[in-house]
């Protein structure tokens, strides 16, 4: 997932991600949110979610209709009522990307061509003066830096997924990491090395942790999941 607006354009968010660190809880939905053509096979993403301490409300869908006319069609939606800010629309690589501020709250509508005149997408409507600073799940070493904290929860279950960054190698990372989990009272549970991907696991009082890390130009591109509670 993209949500370009939000800074958010590492991995494409959710669907891409190789450990599966982003769940997508998909549930039925009515079709039309935010103004959206009937003709969108809309999906619900998880039932509580809070994009780096922003909260949001996210909905996937896929549609066989050409992408322009479905753009079209949902900016001339979002244009109709003159109370709302104007319709920005951008292009970030294959996603054409929608954004509407309505009073405290601002939508977007993101979408890509798949194959012929089927498309998929996302919409997004966030609150963004209820955000709150976001508090890591675990303990992170040091010189680790977060790009983005999506906290959520859906069917009882409450995760974090983290995109972090670090100037260390692969392996050094790994090994700062599972050092840091462990003070905290983390075991682990797995650890498997390629030569451009590791993954790693933990487990502590029936929560769970899994990182993916993989070697990028200047350093280690981390994208963890901590489950903090399930039923």
């Amino acid at each position: 997932m993209l949500l370009t607006h939000f800074g958010l354009n590492a991995q494409k968010l959710y669907r891409c991600l190789p450990i599966g660190a982003f769940l997508i809880f998909a549930l039925p939905c009515n079709a039309g949110w935010q103004d959206t053509p009937d003709s969108l096979r809309l999906q619900a993403v998880g039932e509580d979610l809070r994009l780096n301490g922003t909260p949001m409300k996210i909905k996937a869908f896929t549609a066989d209709l050409p992408m322009e006319s479905v753009l079209n069609q949902v900016q001339d939606n979002w244009q109709k009522q003159a109370e709302r800010n104007p319709v920005t629309r951008t292009k970030n690589a294959s996603w054409t990307v929608l954004n509407q501020t309505i009073g405290n709250q601002h939508r977007s509508f993101q979408i890509r061509e798949i194959s012929g005149a089927k498309v998929e997408g996302y919409v997004a409507l966030t609150s963004p003066q209820q955000t709150t600073e976001p508090k890591l799940a675990v303990r992170l070493p040091a010189d680790v830096q977060t790009v983005s904290i999506i906290d959520s929860s859906d069917a009882g279950k409450v995760s974090q997924q983290v995109i972090a960054v670090s100037p260390r190698s692969i392996d050094a990372s790994v090994s700062a990491l599972e050092a840091s989990l462990k003070a905290a009272g983390w075991e682990r549970h797995v650890l498997k090395k390629s030569a451009t991907l590791t993954t790693f696991s933990a487990n502590r009082n029936g929560q769970e942790f899994d990182a993916s890390l993989s070697a990028q130009k200047a350093g280690t591109l981390l994208m963890m999941n901590t489950i903090v509670q399930s039923k």
